[in-house]
């Protein structure tokens, strides 16, 4: 298994954040648990983002304690995920940018759109 070369720096809150919320889907994928998109699927159609990329994203969630995992023992699998108290608490973060993002959204686009 894969073992970083470079230690993960504890003395910062900020550095914490970086490394356990690290990751394209991360911040989208709590947003949306939180809108009661709750299936693995459903999340999928709402982000387009590749299953694999999703799914192991979402167990790191799990692992860091921002998510919990139900399996449902049914005929056919299924699998929801709920907050935490811990995810739950990112909420106001997750919401501030993307207000943040809906104000900026002129220059931001502006500045996707430049070729380098």
């Amino acid at each position: 298994m894969y073992q970083k070369k470079i230690p993960i720096r504890i003395e910062c809150g900020l550095h914490i954040f970086k490394e356990l919320l690290n990751g394209k889907w991360k911040l989208m994928l709590i947003y949306y648990i939180s809108e009661q998109i709750k299936r693995p699927g459903a999340l999928q159609k709402k982000i387009a983002v590749d299953r694999r990329v999703m799914n192991k994203q979402l167990d790191e969630l799990v692992k860091y304690g921002f998510v919990d995992k139900f399996s449902f023992d049914t005929k056919i699998p299924k699998v929801e995920y709920q907050l935490t108290p811990l995810g739950l608490s990112l909420l106001p973060i997750i919401k501030d940018l993307e207000q943040w993002g809906e104000n900026n959204k002129a220059v931001l686009e502006a500045t996707l759109n430049e070729k380098p």
